[in-house]
């Protein structure tokens, strides 16, 4: 966990270290919408696969540790599955309905029945599809789902999850596990949009990714307040973080 009172004192430190101008006054309220902002991205940058920061989740050890915090595991959530096509033997869940709130897709299985034989846990593949190779997939004997072995795979579109079935099985609930957006960092001192006061609020993620989570939040208020010497110096931190 990162004490917001650390983060705001250091994005003082940090962006008027490197200001073009001197004690860069930034108001309260702007700090923590960059710094809510700096943290959603911090995490899409940790799940990225194809970024230098990023290498995808269970590519590296850490990146999982990075955000272990944030896992929701697969027992906890379960969702109904309803056939969505017929044709294509593919049923669907609604990961809306999944609490606290679905970010990032983990891996999941799911319960089906076939025949006599009712209640067999189904393993479904990490790695979502791409919905071009669905077809494709469907239609190979050493790809398509099987019941006997145990295995299907599945694609996310429009917050539903979707997983498929040969035809000869019907699947009834899916438990998944994801990434759940983190809680929102909040200070003292001022007024939400809603009317609301703002209160206390530390971020979740871990201490040591503090200085990522500033250099982004110095980027965003930079960037906004045309500080380009702060603009310059957090993208090469960024760049050399990891």
């Amino acid at each position: 966990m990162i004490p917001v009172e650390s983060l705001i004192y250091k994005i003082d430190l940090k962006l008027n270290k490197v200001a073009a101008l001197e004690h860069q006054v930034i108001p309260l309220e702007n700090k923590i919408l960059a710094l809510n902002e700096a943290q959603l991205k911090l995490v899409k940058l940790k799940m990225d696969s194809n970024n230098p920061l990023g290498l995808g989740l269970d590519s590296f050890k850490k990146r999982y540790e990075d955000l272990e915090v944030l896992v929701e595991p697969m027992a906890a959530h379960q969702l109904p599955l309803v056939e969505t096509d017929r044709f294509l033997n593919k049923w669907s869940a609604d990961l809306l309905l999944l609490d606290p709130e679905y970010m990032f897709y983990i891996d999941s299985y799911f319960i089906a029945s076939k025949g006599a034989c009712k209640d067999k846990l189904i393993y479904v593949n990490k790695d979502l599809v791409k919905h071009s190779d669905i077809i494709s997939l469907l239609i190979n004997t050493n790809y398509k789902p099987s019941f006997e072995y145990e295995e299907s795979f599945c694609s996310v579109a429009n917050y539903k999850l979707s997983i498929y079935t040969d035809g000869t099985f019907a699947p009834d609930t899916i438990y998944v596990s994801y990434i759940r957006y983190p809680q929102k960092i909040d200070y003292p001192g001022y007024i939400h949009f809603d009317g609301t006061a703002s209160v206390k609020s530390d971020s979740e993620l871990p201490e040591y990714l503090e200085d990522e989570l500033l250099n982004l939040t110095i980027q965003e208020l930079a960037m906004d307040t045309e500080n380009v010497p702060a603009v310059q110096f957090t993208q090469e931190r960024i760049k050399t973080s990891e």
